[in-house]
């Protein structure tokens, strides 16, 4: 407690990508700057980060989005001349691409359409592939893809690797691990500070990017951020059939989109937009039924793990590349020794994700981007939120407009304004599958 930071310039809450990525950005706009990062676990990277597939891509559709990761792609690759000597053997960055699968017309179809967009927005590496080139390219995915959407420039990294180095880039910061109950610290219509069971820091600008935690947080200290959240899962195993190969892209199905990629030399990593049964916690947990959420997370996240996830995106992959019981994800081997991950998706909820119909009703839809923006009315106060199932690929980005609200700064772009509270709606930023 005598070495206890007792003021700060800037505290950020919350020791994920987020937050991490906020500290590394704040220091590269102002080096110098007096920061204090505070994370309930006790090591960084504990939350949703830990179910994460850890991929990115550029293919997104929405022009924010699409400069987003743009913006955070360019990091990953030159991490070096970022981070330091040694930052892109620890990120271990791997370019193996994306391939969107088509199994029918419809969605050949649709996967043109998809492509088209995303080269009217400038993104030109992005492939429409026939038949005859998904066979000759990847033709160990088997012959009932008739059609893929193909990008190049994506790939996975270690998230892990990521977290530390953004923090190990601000030697200066203090970084508190283990810290239950952080509360923000509201006189009148500012922020100045936050308080825990050990104490007290003083600051006149708070970054709240606590990822399913910022709900608790912004509860317990007065206010209301207009999130939900959903749990997500994703399982790990250590075997691979062949010839899925090590160096092959990730793979996405159709609807309901199951998709994998390699992991390790002879395992892979699944993952679903599974839909959590709300009925079955409605009456303990409150929800929010247009988007089968809950309003608050519910700890620990373990509980909303389903033990049919597994078997159930095996059969899903296995049904749509049409394998044969014992052959490829039909193999029961890849049921063995898995290991079943959960972790909350934060989005937006209706009050800043809708549409409005040409009767002026609000549809409310499931949104994409994250809230990076000043806190409405609470001056100092910034959040760094609702980053979906992408906080760890838009990281770089995230940081670097969260610093700029925190430092008074203009936005490096100005399509990021589209990350406000005050833009409930922008094109293409829903059903980006």
């Amino acid at each position: 407690m005598d070495d206890f930071p007792r003021s700060a310039d800037v505290v950020i809450i919350g020791g994920g990508p987020a937050g991490t990525a906020a500290l590394w950005a704040i220091e590269r706009a102002a080096p110098g700057t007096k920061t204090v990062l505070i994370e309930q676990a006790d090591r960084l990277g504990s939350g949703a980060s830990t179910a994460s597939l850890e991929n990115f891509r550029t293919c997104w559709p929405a022009e924010c989005l699409a400069a987003m990761m743009a913006r955070s792609v360019d990091i990953f690759l030159h991490a070096d001349e970022t981070f330091g000597e040694e930052a892109a053997k620890s990120l271990a960055v791997k370019v193996r691409g994306y391939l969107f699968c088509a199994f029918t017309e419809h969605h050949a179809a649709t996967l043109l359409a998809d492509v088209d967009r995303l080269h009217s927005i400038g993104l030109t590496a992005i492939e429409y592939l026939d038949a005859s080139e998904v066979a000759y390219r990847f033709g160990w995915v088997g012959p009932h893809v008739i059609a893929a959407k193909y990008d190049p420039t994506a790939g996975w990294l270690d998230s892990n690797g990521l977290i530390h180095a953004y923090a190990a880039s601000v030697p200066s910061a203090r970084i508190l691990l283990g810290v239950p109950d952080v509360r923000l610290r509201i006189e009148g219509s500012r922020v100045t500070g936050v308080t825990m069971p050990d104490g007290e820091i003083s600051a006149p600008r708070v970054v709240l990017a606590a990822g399913a935690g910022s709900v608790t947080v912004a509860k317990v200290s007065g206010l209301h951020l207009p999130l939900i959240v959903r749990p997500r899962q994703s399982f790990t195993t250590g075997w691979r059939h062949d010839p899925f190969p090590e160096d092959a892209p990730m793979l996405i199905g159709e609807a309901p989109f199951p998709h994998v990629r390699p992991e390790a030399q002879t395992g892979a990593i699944f993952g679903w937009e599974y839909t959590w049964c709300s009925r079955n916690f409605a009456a303990e947990y409150g929800t929010n039924p247009a988007h089968d959420a809950l309003l608050e997370p519910a700890y620990p996240v373990s509980q909303f793990k389903d033990p049919r996830f597994p078997s159930l995106t095996l059969a899903l992959l296995a049904r749509q590349f049409r394998h044969t019981d014992g052959a490829g994800f039909a193999d029961g081997r890849y049921l063995r020794g898995l290991h079943h991950n959960a972790g909350y998706y934060v989005y937006r909820d209706d009050s800043v994700a809708y549409r409005t119909d040409e009767q002026g009703a609000k549809q409310p839809y499931d949104s994409e981007r994250a809230i990076i923006d000043a806190y409405p009315d609470v001056e100092g106060l910034v959040v760094s939120v609702a980053h979906v199932g992408h906080g760890i690929m838009s990281s770089p980005a995230a940081g670097e407009i969260a610093a700029a609200h925190v430092l008074g700064l203009p936005l490096p772009d100005p399509l990021y304004a589209e990350f406000g509270f005050a833009a409930p709606w922008v094109a293409y930023d829903e059903g980006v599958l």
